[in-house]
Protein backbone atom coordinates (compact mmCIF):
# COMPACT_ATOMS: atom_id res chain seq x y z
CA UNK A 1 0.00 0.00 0.00
CA UNK A 2 1.32 3.82 -0.89
CA UNK A 3 -0.63 6.68 0.77
CA UNK A 4 0.14 9.67 -0.70
CA UNK A 5 -0.13 13.35 0.04
CA UNK A 6 -1.68 11.73 3.78
CA UNK A 7 -1.17 12.41 7.74
CA UNK A 8 -1.20 9.37 10.06
CA UNK A 9 -0.42 8.66 13.42
CA UNK A 10 -1.25 4.66 13.94
CA UNK A 11 1.31 2.14 14.11
CA UNK A 12 -0.28 -0.36 11.52
CA UNK A 13 0.27 2.70 8.66
CA UNK A 14 3.30 3.00 9.91
CA UNK A 15 4.84 -0.56 9.60
CA UNK A 16 3.41 -0.54 6.10
CA UNK A 17 4.76 2.82 5.07
CA UNK A 18 8.23 1.30 6.29
CA UNK A 19 7.91 -1.50 4.24
CA UNK A 20 7.04 0.55 1.12
CA UNK A 21 9.94 2.94 2.02
CA UNK A 22 12.19 0.36 2.91
CA UNK A 23 13.37 -0.04 -0.85
CA UNK A 24 13.92 4.12 -0.92
CA UNK A 25 16.79 6.38 0.64
CA UNK A 26 16.43 6.51 4.47
CA UNK A 27 17.54 9.42 6.65
CA UNK A 28 20.57 9.52 9.26
CA UNK A 29 17.93 9.20 12.42
CA UNK A 30 16.44 5.82 10.06
CA UNK A 31 20.13 4.68 10.19
CA UNK A 32 20.88 5.69 13.79
CA UNK A 33 17.74 3.71 15.02
CA UNK A 34 18.42 0.14 12.95
CA UNK A 35 21.57 0.26 14.65
CA UNK A 36 20.33 0.36 17.95
CA UNK A 37 17.98 -2.25 16.88
CA UNK A 38 20.38 -4.35 15.44
CA UNK A 39 22.52 -4.18 18.83
CA UNK A 40 19.86 -4.52 20.89
CA UNK A 41 19.09 -7.90 19.21
CA UNK A 42 22.55 -8.96 19.23
CA UNK A 43 22.30 -8.67 23.43
CA UNK A 44 19.19 -10.27 23.10
CA UNK A 45 19.87 -13.95 24.28
CA UNK A 46 16.21 -15.10 23.80
CA UNK A 47 15.86 -14.25 20.41
CA UNK A 48 19.20 -15.39 19.45
CA UNK A 49 18.83 -18.43 20.70
CA UNK A 50 14.91 -18.63 19.69
CA UNK A 51 16.67 -17.84 15.51
CA UNK A 52 18.28 -20.87 15.32
CA UNK A 53 15.16 -23.48 15.85
CA UNK A 54 13.42 -21.96 12.71
CA UNK A 55 15.21 -24.61 10.77
CA UNK A 56 13.19 -23.01 6.83
CA UNK A 57 15.60 -20.16 6.07
CA UNK A 58 12.79 -18.36 4.19
CA UNK A 59 10.56 -18.23 7.73
CA UNK A 60 13.68 -17.21 9.88
CA UNK A 61 14.53 -14.36 7.29
CA UNK A 62 10.74 -13.33 8.02
CA UNK A 63 11.16 -12.97 11.33
CA UNK A 64 14.28 -11.06 11.83
CA UNK A 65 12.94 -8.46 9.16
CA UNK A 66 9.26 -8.43 10.79
CA UNK A 67 11.09 -7.79 14.41
CA UNK A 68 13.46 -5.21 13.10
CA UNK A 69 10.33 -3.41 11.50
CA UNK A 70 8.26 -3.31 14.40
CA UNK A 71 11.03 -2.11 16.95
CA UNK A 72 11.91 0.74 14.45
CA UNK A 73 7.96 1.33 14.61
CA UNK A 74 8.05 1.39 17.77
CA UNK A 75 11.33 3.63 18.12
CA UNK A 76 9.76 6.51 15.63
CA UNK A 77 5.86 6.07 17.38
CA UNK A 78 7.76 7.32 20.36
CA UNK A 79 9.53 10.11 18.83
CA UNK A 80 7.44 11.38 16.81
CA UNK A 81 3.44 12.55 17.21
CA UNK A 82 2.50 12.32 13.48
CA UNK A 83 3.77 10.60 10.22
CA UNK A 84 3.26 11.65 6.70
CA UNK A 85 4.05 11.00 2.98
CA UNK A 86 4.17 13.62 0.17
CA UNK A 87 5.80 13.83 -2.98
CA UNK A 88 7.48 10.60 -2.08
CA UNK A 89 9.13 11.33 1.00
CA UNK A 90 8.31 10.06 4.46
CA UNK A 91 8.17 12.52 7.34
CA UNK A 92 7.90 12.43 11.24
CA UNK A 93 6.00 15.29 12.48
CA UNK A 94 6.07 16.76 16.21
CA UNK A 95 5.68 20.03 17.40
CA UNK A 96 4.86 21.19 13.67
CA UNK A 97 8.39 20.49 12.35
CA UNK A 98 8.99 17.92 9.68
CA UNK A 99 11.47 15.42 9.79
CA UNK A 100 12.68 13.40 6.81
CA UNK A 101 12.84 9.57 7.23
CA UNK A 102 13.12 7.96 3.63
CA UNK A 103 12.80 9.29 0.37
CA UNK A 104 12.00 7.00 -2.47
CA UNK A 105 12.35 7.40 -6.31
CA UNK A 106 9.77 5.53 -7.97
CA UNK A 107 10.61 6.50 -11.42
Amino acid sequence: MYIKNQTFSDEDTLLEMLFDFSLGDESPIISEHKANIEQDLLQNDTFQKYLPTIKDEEERLEIETEERRIRLAEALMSQFEKFSVRNQMFYGLKNKEETLLYSIDLV
